[in-house]
């Protein structure tokens, strides 16, 4: 059996162990309020950061560096019981394959062209009654503080989940680490930039076509995107990318984007309306967003001090993300956190923040990836209750779709499947809060509607 610890506390997003109980009291609905008007001006206009470009063309002469199996393949029995241990037990039918784990290195580029190197993990389907060719399948993770995090790990809970839910039903599976985590050289990690999330996926495809070629693997023309959380976001520009951008040799035949921050402005706009607490773990990832976005524009402030208070401004720019073994509780513990939003956040941020003409604004609209019409049918699926990414952003991106001209996205709200409410329930699915409702009991709904959605489309 897989060694599957604490599998009901699943996906580590926004590690929030040791504080999450703290932090809990501050969860917002899922509907943002505007935060009241800020005592400081906002700043003078700053340089707008550049329009996210499209994805570089994949490096030459070749994008796949290594491939290194990860143990045997995992059997049907072994991702049976990964599902029976989730919100979609007795929900996903069976496996019908066995799947090998194999860990990829490949040349992507990084946010300002130069040439990198990425690492993530192919899901290889095989076995009787599987047999290909297959469709290839790009799956971008959520966020995670710990820079060693791999999605060639088999005892990641969120790695067995792709695999049980996925490539068991015969999908090869492409999942990006992201610059910056596993064997990526760049040194800090471009969070939420959308450009650079869309050409490490993109890339990640390439080398798993590479990968299949080498190895004899059967791929047909499909390819499907998605991805959770943070990997919803990324899913997003890279579905944009695809449709609108120069990667001829894809042919996006659906998209599933999942709990994703797609307004960035908006959420954060919501979490200062819930000050002081913010919104769970927004004394993260706000800073984490900023302070990865000022690395790839270099504008948005003059010194951290501007956006951040003192002490936590001394070392702010520098754990995002942090060595393995450290949490958020430990960097609270350290001085590197508050756990309260507003002891974090200056008043020029608040001002900035709101300041359409301000480059902060301005970056957070530019890597908001809901500015084109979907072309391929696309599902959008979250949870209304979610405390962490709020479910306005869903609403928000299929209004702009929709205003846009698209007529292939549709939502899928889990709280409004009656099936699903018992799934939902803190007596019934008893997970902490680090691993509550965004991190353990969505995720499986989520995917389970994805996956029936791209089965129709394969």
């Amino acid at each position: 059996m897989l060694a599957l610890s604490n599998r009901r506390s699943a996906w580590r997003h926004l590690a929030l162990s040791g504080v999450a109980a703290v932090l809990l009291a501050g969860c917002g609905n899922d509907d943002p309020s505007e935060p009241s008007e800020p005592a400081a001006q906002a700043p003078a206009a700053a340089p707008a950061p550049p329009a996210v470009p499209a994805p570089a063309p994949a490096p030459a002469p070749t994008t796949l560096k290594s491939a290194t199996d990860i143990g045997p393949p995992l059997t049907p029995n072994q991702l049976d019981s990964v599902v029976a241990a989730s919100t979609a037990a007795g929900l996903a039918g069976a496996s019908r394959c066995s799947v090998q784990v194999v860990e990829i290195v490949y040349a992507t580029t990084a946010p300002d062209g130069t040439p990198a190197q990425a690492s993530g993990a192919v899901m290889i389907p095989s076995g009787p009654g599987c047999e290909g060719p297959y469709p290839l399948a790009a799956y971008s993770p959520g966020t995670d503080l710990q820079r060693t995090r791999s999605m060639a790990n088999i005892g990641d809970p969120e790695v067995q989940l792709v695999a049980a839910m996925l490539a068991s039903q015969g999908f090869v599976v492409a999942a990006t680490d992201y610059l910056g985590y596993g064997k990526s050289d760049l040194p800090y990690h471009p969070y939420l930039h959308a450009a650079s999330e869309a050409t490490a996926s993109l890339d990640a495809l390439r080398a798993a076509r590479e990968l299949g070629t080498q190895r004899g693997v059967g791929l047909n023309a499909k390819v499907f995107v998605t991805g959770y959380s943070q990997g919803g976001h990324a899913s997003m520009a890279t579905q944009k990318a695809i449709e609108t951008g120069t990667v001829p040799e894809f042919a996006l035949a659906g998209a599933g984007h999942m709990s994703g921050p797609y307004n960035l402005s908006s959420s954060v706009n919501a979490a200062l309306g819930d000050l002081p607490l913010g919104d769970l773990g927004s004394t993260f990832y706000i800073p984490f967003t900023v302070t990865s976005l000022q690395k790839v524009y270099k504008n948005l402030y003059t010194t951290p001090g501007d956006f951040f208070q003192t002490p936590y401004d001394a070392a702010i720019e520098g754990i995002f993300p942090s060595p393995s073994g450290v949490s958020v509780s430990d960097l609270i513990a350290q001085d590197k956190l508050p756990i309260l939003l507003s002891s974090l956040v200056t008043e020029g941020f608040i001002a900035a923040a709101l300041n359409p003409a301000s480059a902060l604004h301005r970056a957070f609209v530019a890597n908001s990836p809901t500015d084109f019409a979907p072309k391929a049918r696309t599902l959008l699926c979250g949870g209304s209750k979610d405390p962490v990414v709020r479910y306005q952003n869903t609403r928000d991106a299929v209004a702009a779709f929709q205003a846009a001209g698209s007529t292939a996205v549709t939502s899928f709200d889990v709280e409004n499947e009656p099936s699903y409410a018992n799934l939902l329930r803190d007596d019934l699915v008893p997970v902490g809060v680090n691993g509550g409702y965004h991190a353990s009991r969505v995720p499986p709904l989520c995917l389970l509607q994805v996956r029936n959605l791209f089965l129709t489309l394969r």
